[in-house]
């Protein structure tokens, strides 16, 4: 994991302690790693180790890890943090010994077992976002990603109709939450990201009725006009499900106290040695 900038805390996915905080971070960096084939184990392993490194260190910052169950094979690191400016004060922190060379080390380890690896860089959009005051980061397991990609000159039809769609959530009284993100870098402009957080993939078996309760919520014509105009508000459209990696996140205690059972797991028990056989007696 290269951590070149900084580590925050998102809520669920801010800086100050994540499962504290009632509200996303305004700013998020996602760091993108594309792990190679058959490479997931010793990755792990030394993500492990990068999380260690940064307890022991006391680092200030905390980070969540999401590994794709769609997609590429991808692990992303949610660094959330309270303003751009922060980034460079957490920085300096890691620039100090002996952290500073644990890092190094680790990251001469992981690029052995990257394809690629990609930053991404977001600020916190509450008037696209619903249920934000559900957020719960510390039962959130799965999460689906959202990406959408506006075209060129169409962003007021795009805001539009995300507020007519968002209507149609609140008058069918959908119980999720949706926490919305804008790329600022990273990304072609025009990209927004929208975070489902969920506790079960159960969540997910419940899809087909929301959608239809939000149909008829905005009425079958105002949906059907909705559907027809989004091939022109987008460039593209790509859903990704993430699964929550605690052996990989550095959450903050606030967090694993909530539920230690996941984020704090006990260490797997040691096999039982066999016993000796018993000695045979000398004829």
């Amino acid at each position: 994991m290269r951590l070149t900038l900084t580590l925050m805390t998102i809520s669920g996915l801010g800086l100050v302690p994540l499962a504290a905080q009632e509200k996303p971070a305004p700013v998020i960096e996602i760091l993108k790693e594309s792990i190679k084939e058959g490479r997931g184990a010793p990755h792990e392993k030394v993500e492990a180790d990068y999380a260690a490194a940064f307890r022991k260190a006391n680092f200030p910052g905390r980070y969540v890890a999401l590994a794709t169950m769609s997609g590429p094979n991808e692990v992303w690191f949610i660094e959330p943090m309270p303003s751009f400016a922060s980034a460079a004060e957490y920085d300096q922190v890691q620039q100090k010994e002996p952290l500073k060379s644990a890092v190094a080390m680790m990251e001469s380890r992981d690029g052995e077992l990257r394809g690629s690896s990609r930053s991404l860089w977001a600020v916190y959009r509450p008037d696209l976002s619903y249920g934000a005051e559900k957020f719960n980061p510390a039962k959130t397991r799965y999460v689906t990603v959202g990406t959408f990609r506006v075209r060129l000159g169409h962003e007021v039809d795009f805001l539009a109709a995300a507020k007519t769609y968002l209507g149609g959530f609140q008058k069918a009284g959908i119980d999720e939450c949706n926490v919305a993100y804008q790329v600022v870098a990273g990304a072609p402009a025009g990209t927004y990201l929208f975070f489902n957080m969920m506790d079960s993939m159960k969540t997910m078996d419940g899809a087909p009725a929301r959608m239809q309760a939000i149909q008829q919520a905005m009425g079958q014509t105002a949906y059907a006009q909705l559907m027809k105009t989004s091939g022109d508000i987008f460039v593209s459209i790509e859903d990704t499900l993430l699964q929550v990696k605690p052996g990989m996140s550095y959450p903050p205690q606030s967090m694993i106290d909530a539920d230690p059972g996941f984020w704090k797991p006990k260490p797997a028990a040691k096999p039982a040695a066999a016993a000796a056989p018993p000695e045979k007696k000398a004829q």
